[in-house]
């Protein structure tokens, strides 16, 4: 380049410069990263580089592993073996980035509102195709060392699933993908082929009644719907805060069993009336499925004993049948 170019020296100062800008803004950028990645605590043994120094909370450990590195690579001294890996792990970054960006586009993510005028999500999807397309135009071999490479982080992520709530756009697709199927669901009549068993059942706390819980869980196996239901008769209502932390302290007792349901308390004054409430949240008290979807509970499963005397869960039966004349089954266990 310096032989055609007007001015040879100019030439050499660019590419200075250039390596320059971008060892410095790698220097103190990926520290950061990694430093918010390790406060995440996802991948074991890196908690250690999640200490921040000083009122900024600098990340000088990352800043010291970034810099050893760097100079392992600079110690290499053969620009012809280090430059296929660097560009291919720059190029893989950039695809994910690229790919992230469509992803966000295509679940309406909120979230992502992009202000550039001519953007479009199939140029970011074009853009991140390139980029994996030009990673093995430059070496096919680290290309597959480093797609490799961030496939086993992922693959360990997804296995791991860490309590990180980080609002990404997989999150808002499965919301959208489950309302456009819920939606879709509603004008699809039942058919004798499609049965599912669906069963609203009157657990109380789940964890008060494992038993009542697992026995209705070996009849949907995982594929039918369950609810289970807990009917609240108390004085004093409590806080949003309080239900938050009950609602999360069953759903995650369910998730631990294995059992996929859901835990919809209500509240009520009495029982029957309590009932009602619960069939309505369920799906099952709405009369035409275009309401309720076909995901409405047809067996209902209570605890005899629930609710102590006989005087106080005789009329359970009663209460439910009196919602409808449909054909439903109560069963008392």
């Amino acid at each position: 380049m310096s032989l055609v170019s007007g001015f040879g020296p100019l030439i050499s100062a660019g590419i200075f410069s250039a390596t320059l800008s971008s060892a410095l803004a790698s220097l103190v950028s990926a520290p950061k990263v990694f430093q918010a990645l390790c406060k995440d605590n996802i991948y074991p043994g890196l908690g250690m580089f999640a200490k921040g120094y000083g009122k900024n909370n600098e990340p000088l450990r990352g800043y010291v592993l970034t810099f050893c590195i760097g100079l392992a690579f600079i110690l290499i001294a053969e620009l012809n073996i280090i430059a296929p890996i660097i560009s291919n792990f720059f190029l893989a970054s950039y695809a994910l980035i690229n790919f992230s960006v469509f992803h966000a586009s295509l679940a309406n993510s909120p979230g992502w509102r992009p202000s550039f005028k001519y953007y479009n999500k199939w140029v970011s999807l074009t853009g991140a195709v390139l980029c994996v397309v030009v990673m093995f135009v430059i070496n096919w071999w680290a290309a597959l060392v480093t797609l490799l490479i961030v496939l086993a982080l992922y693959i360990y992520v997804s296995y791991k699933k860490p309590d990180v709530n980080w609002g990404s756009s997989t999150q808002a697709l499965m919301f959208n993908q489950a309302l456009t199927h819920s939606i879709n669901l509603t004008g699809v009549e039942d058919h004798v082929k499609n049965f599912r068993p669906q069963c609203l059942v009157m657990t109380g706390y789940p964890t008060s009644r494992p038993a009542l819980a697992h026995l209705v869980h070996s009849f949907t196996k995982n594929v039918g719907l369950m609810v289970c239901g807990h009917i609240r008769t108390v004085t004093r209502r409590p806080n949003f805060k309080e239900l938050a932390q009950d609602h999360a302290r069953c759903q995650r007792w369910l998730h631990k069993k294995h059992i996929k349901a859901f835990y919809t308390p209500v509240f009520s004054d009495n029982l029957r009336h309590g009932t009602q409430l619960s069939r309505g949240i369920s799906g099952e008290g709405c009369k035409d499925a275009e309401f309720a979807g076909i995901l409405q509970p047809e067996l209902c499963y209570y605890d005899a004993d629930m609710h102590g005397p006989r005087e106080s869960y005789s009329c359970f039966p009663s209460c439910v049948m009196d919602l409808d004349k449909k054909e439903k089954a109560i069963y008392r266990l």
